[in-house]
């Protein structure tokens, strides 16, 4: 790898400004080669982590309803199993922080006797913690596509499926070295006062401004990445072809036409997820293509606003486990731990963002199961990303799309 790569992804993780469209482009920028890259799993928009704490942080003590039993996991019933060992793990901060503390750190720390401590997830510490033979965390969060970058390079250590039961996964969860851990998705996010009576039914709608008139907000974060998808299927071509179709010059040209059509309507491209939630709570526009956890927020706050499910664009964050770490097996037990069904499942209670264990709806209400991505009924909906075309694309084509936005 050049140094100039390592130069950059030093600086945009300084800025704390790693987003999945920066990380691709510097990549691809690198020259890096990856072997295997049909294996990669779907992108997902990284969040920006919340800043590091000073120091790393204990999590909180069982809370007095844990301790009342209200989470039982199937095996993990010695408290004494990890007394004395420490497992450190890194996350992305925020909400999604907050709810695994609750629904998966917190449960493990009563039921095996571990000491957890929290830190906030960011690839060029990991790399230099590998790098120096000092690693400090014993299970990281990551996009799946950077994980698997990362366990490419040589940075991870192999997931042990003699401890992790991957039997009930979704396909293309067990990686060779990252385990997927959450579903979420890029959606058609639409106002009930609007369209209530008459719903979009997914991008064909989205693109009719006769029938569906009103202002649009589309996504400027990850560039190409979904719009062209979405225009395509506007245009007729079924989800299962999408990306047939964009393997070839002549799919990209009638890409972009289709985007000429919509463009105008456009009146906002967010650079930001809480942004299309905001815009579509204060009626500034009427449709916008949205991550489905904010929009999902908003509407639990009484906005007037729905997801359509079809259509959208489906991706997956992994758990990982740098190279050399001290505790690998009990890294492997969390891992296996925090894709139990009982876990899954209490963690989507927290957070709308999908179990990628099977048997974790089977612990569902129907209600929050009709909230989240994976529930079988949404994810047949949607297309899956293709992180190996936009590995090989991606460059080109965002250059291709900055080029449009500003004509």
């Amino acid at each position: 790898m050049s140094r100039d790569w390592e130069r950059l992804l030093k600086d945009l993780e300084r800025a704390s400004r790693l987003q999945r469209r920066q990380f691709l482009r510097a990549l691809l920028a690198s020259g890096v080669t990856l072997a295997g890259a049909s294996a990669l799993a779907a992108c997902r928009q990284q969040a920006t982590p919340t800043a590091a704490p000073a120091g790393q942080t204990p999590a909180a003590a069982p809370t007095q309803a844990q301790e009342g039993g209200l989470l039982k996991v199937a095996g993990y019933d010695n408290p004494n199993k990890w007394k004395g060992k420490t497992l450190v793990f890194a996350g992305f901060g925020g909400a999604m922080q907050d709810a695994q503390r609750k629904a998966v750190l917190e449960p493990f720390q009563r039921l095996t006797g571990a000491t957890i401590v929290e830190d906030t997830t960011d690839i060029g510490k990991l790399k230099a913690m590998v790098d120096a033979k000092a690693v400090e965390w014993t299970v990281s969060q990551q996009g799946t596509f950077e994980s698997r970058v990362l366990g490419q390079q040589g940075y991870l250590e192999p997931i042990d499926y003699s401890i992790v039961d991957k039997s009930n996964f979704f396909e293309d969860i067990a990686g060779e070295f990252d385990v997927g851990v959450i579903y979420w998705a890029l959606i058609l996010a639409y106002r009930t006062d609007k369209f209530g009576n008459n719903p979009p039914q997914g991008w064909k709608d989205f693109w009719d401004v006769q029938n569906f008139p009103g202002p649009r907000a589309m996504d400027k974060v990850d560039g190409p990445v979904g719009n062209l998808e979405f225009a395509l299927m506007a245009d007729g071509v079924p989800k299962e072809q999408v990306y047939q179709v964009m393997r070839t010059a002549e799919g990209i040209e009638r890409a972009f036409k289709k985007m000429d059509e919509i463009k105008p309507h456009v009146t906002v491209w967010w650079e930001a997820g809480a942004q299309p939630a905001q815009l579509l709570t204060d009626g500034e526009v009427d449709m916008a293509n949205a991550w489905n956890g904010r929009i999902d927020a908003a509407q639990r706050q009484g906005a007037p606003i729905a997801i359509q499910w079809n259509q959208g664009l489906l991706r997956t964050d992994s758990f990982i486990v740098p190279k050399g770490v001290k505790e690998k097996e009990l890294a492997m037990d969390f891992i296996n731990f925090a894709t139990r069904p009982e876990v899954q499942a209490e963690l989507s209670k927290y957070i709308p963002y999908s179990p990628t264990n099977a048997k974790a709806f089977d612990l569902l209400p129907e209600d929050l199961k009709a909230r989240l991505p994976s529930a079988p009924a949404q994810k047949e909906k949607m297309l899956f990303a293709d992180a190996e075309f936009w590995l090989a694309n991606l460059d080109k084509l965002t250059e291709r799309f900055n080029d449009w936005l500003t004509k």
